[in-house]
């Protein structure tokens, strides 16, 4: 069997990614097709937390009082903490009356429900749990949500990217060199491009500070953002003289 007929059922069997059935995408001659994957580890170095004032009271205009309150003494702690006002946001509030149905197809009033969201996010990762209990102690009774990112993705996509050009490269000279072939220029090259893997955010809704325990605060530090790439390369194959 010739040398580029042997090369070309290597590849058909262990080509690591779908070969296109158009002719014009495959070179003439040998060739061997590689596909550089890559995985970079990010240590998260901000938290994006979302909570929630959720109040009951006899009317509207007392529900807003006290969810205001609640939501003003927050903004003082984290002013106090060093939390910029840019990474501070408060939606609007909601108040909506509640009503409770009894069997006999009659609606009592229980009152008026008064919830407003705060946003904030974090940049002090030390931080994090400190401004998670104050929030349950002053009244913020839902955590929502909690996730977590980097400040320079960029950065992280770049090396992802870069290691997985090296990868491509790195497994199509070892196929060469197995053949006893030397390899050539490149054919052509499909960029997958990058994806971030972002950290599952806790989905639970705390409402007390007891109920974050010492077990969940260790989650906050074994999080991890894991960036992706993938580059597809054709290399033509030249015979060794």
């Amino acid at each position: 069997m010739k040398l580029h007929q042997l090369i070309h059922s290597f590849i058909v069997l262990f080509s690591l990614f779908p070969i296109i059935s158009k002719a014009d995408q495959w070179p003439s001659g040998p060739y061997v097709a590689t596909s550089g994957i890559a995985n970079v580890e990010a240590i998260p170095d901000i938290a994006n937390l979302i909570i929630n004032v959720n109040i009951l009271a006899k009317d509207a205009a007392d529900a807003k009082k006290q969810v205001d309150h609640r939501v003003n003494q927050y903004f003082d702690f984290l002013e106090k903490n060093q939390v910029d006002q840019k990474d501070i946001h408060a939606a609007n509030l909601i108040t909506e009356p509640e009503y409770d149905y009894q069997k006999e197809g009659k609606t009592l009033l229980k009152g008026y429900r008064a919830i407003r969201e705060v946003e904030v996010q974090l940049r002090q990762m030390d931080k994090l749990n400190t401004l998670l209990d104050q929030a349950l102690k002053l009244g913020l009774n839902e955590i929502r949500a909690l996730k977590f990112s980097v400040a320079d993705p960029d950065l992280y996509r770049k090396k992802a990217q870069q290691k997985a050009i090296e990868n491509a490269k790195q497994q199509a000279q070892l196929l060469a060199q197995s053949f006893q072939s030397i390899l050539g220029p490149i054919y052509s090259v499909r960029y997958h491009g990058e994806a971030a893997y972002q950290p599952k955010p806790l989905l639970s809704t705390y409402k007390t500070a007891d109920s974050i325990s010492s077990d969940t605060a260790l989650t906050y530090q074994k999080q991890r953002i894991q960036f992706t790439d993938q580059v597809d390369v054709v290399f033509e194959l030249e015979k060794k003289h």
